[in-house]
């Protein structure tokens, strides 16, 4: 494969895909930035803890329940005009919310910044089934899972400069306005960007007719997929909530400005880079992307554990722990929502299998990220909230565990 073109065997696959990252990773930015504004609201008592956690569960439900619907379209619609119009309506969802701030303009705000940014992940899994050959699928998938933690790093980057200068308000304009850049730089990149016959003759070879909804699902539950849905609920709730709390949390705990927190925070989205490599190389072992997943959640809760003990004593422990669950995450979502949906590639359900697993991710998450606000807000105590996430990772550690053998199997018959 030519090294010249970042591991793809033409330029026409390299732009494909650097324009995929950027899309994808641009959504962290006008994700992650009301999480860098949670202290502000906190402290300042813009909102107490249950009214932020409803507009971030708010934000997660409605990405998660049209997760579904989007995967569905993706695998039915014009899937370049999709990510253009999740990541426009995103970007002017984060604008608005600069001119009105209200507690319910923001809960609908960021509502309907979710169900957009829905309109995004899906049809790019599918672009990358029917662009790339099976040897490209899994670099693709690898590599674009690093746009969650460098999406992250920006997204909290652009929040700390704007925070230093500017009120809170100003971060959701900063970012809306990058974002939207990016989606036309979608619209035009995508518009342009030309295949030779030969590649056009590869992709029309890779492209299927999409298999029956029937027969979908018998894979689905032969592969053991619907058990997963519960561990795939708990790494969304581990990826998202732990990431989303962390700023509060140092503020709380440690005293902390909210410009240090974010400071802090921002070394995990650093090591976190290296997290679907770590699962890649786990899964060159065990061949299995639920064994992958078993092995981070045995690892995640030895570290939430010692969170749960140390965390609130000790900042460098509370990092290292926190750098450490999250990296396993950022490990587990690489395998279940994007390796395991590029392996129904031959089914032509890739967006439709990937918007549904993703959306059980976050439906959960918002479900518990409820939980979350009001835990702290009834009992004021983080060590409970840290209780609650050991005991998700426990769960996940078992039902992992029965789908293995099924998954195993599903992958012995070749998709």
């Amino acid at each position: 494969m030519n090294k010249k073109y970042l591991g793809y065997e033409s330029p026409h696959k390299r732009n494909l895909f650097l324009l995929c990252w950027v899309a994808y990773f641009s959504t962290y930015i006008c994700r992650l930035n009301f999480s860098a504004v949670m202290p502000e609201l906190q402290k300042g008592e813009v909102f107490s803890e249950s009214q932020i956690a409803l507009v971030s569960s708010a934000f997660f439900i409605c990405y998660g329940a049209f997760q579904f619907v989007s995967g569905i379209l993706g695998d039915k619609l014009d899937t370049r005009l999709m990510v253009f119009w999740g990541l426009l309506i995103s970007s002017v969802s984060n604008i608005l919310i600069f001119f009105n701030h209200s507690f319910y303009s923001l809960l609908f705000l960021w509502a309907i910044n979710g169900i957009v940014q829905s309109m995004v992940w899906s049809p790019i899994l599918k672009i990358a089934s029917v662009n790339f050959n099976e040897v490209e699928k899994k670099k693709f998938g690898i590599d674009i899972s690093t746009t969650v933690p460098i999406g992250t790093l920006l997204s909290y980057g652009i929040s700390l400069l704007t925070l230093i200068f500017l009120p809170w308000q100003y971060v959701f304009l900063t970012c809306g306005l990058t974002e939207l850049l990016i989606s036309f730089y979608w619209f035009i990149g995508t518009k342009n960007l030309k295949q030779s016959d030969a590649e056009k003759e590869k992709s029309k070879a890779l492209e299927v007719a999409p298999m029956s909804a029937k027969k979908t699902i018998k894979i689905l539950l032969a592969g053991g997929l619907f058990f997963l849905l519960i561990p795939i609920a708990i790494q969304g709730t581990l990826k998202d909530s732990v990431t989303q709390w962390i700023p509060t949390f140092l503020g709380d705990a440690f005293g902390s400005k909210t410009t240090f927190s974010l400071a802090l925070t921002m070394i995990l989205p650093i090591i976190n880079v290296t997290g679907a490599y770590f699962a890649k190389a786990v899964d060159k072992k065990v061949k299995n992307e639920i064994t992958t997943s078993l092995i981070f959640f045995v690892i995640s809760a030895v570290f939430l554990t010692i969170l749960m003990l140390f965390g609130s004593k000790n900042i460098i422990i509370a990092l290292i722990s926190m750098a450490a669950i999250t990296n396993c995450m950022f490990a587990i979502n690489v395998m279940l929502i994007t390796m395991v949906p590029l392996a129904f590639a031959s089914t032509g359900r890739v967006s439709t299998i990937s918007g549904f697993l993703n959306a059980m991710a976050y439906i959960g998450c918002g479900i518990l990220n409820i939980f979350a606000g009001k835990i702290l807000e009834i009992s004021s105590s983080w060590s409970v909230l840290f209780i609650m996430w050991l005991i998700l990772a426990v769960i996940a550690i078992f039902v992992s565990a029965i789908s293995v053998p099924l998954w195993k199997k599903t992958k012995a018959k070749k998709l």
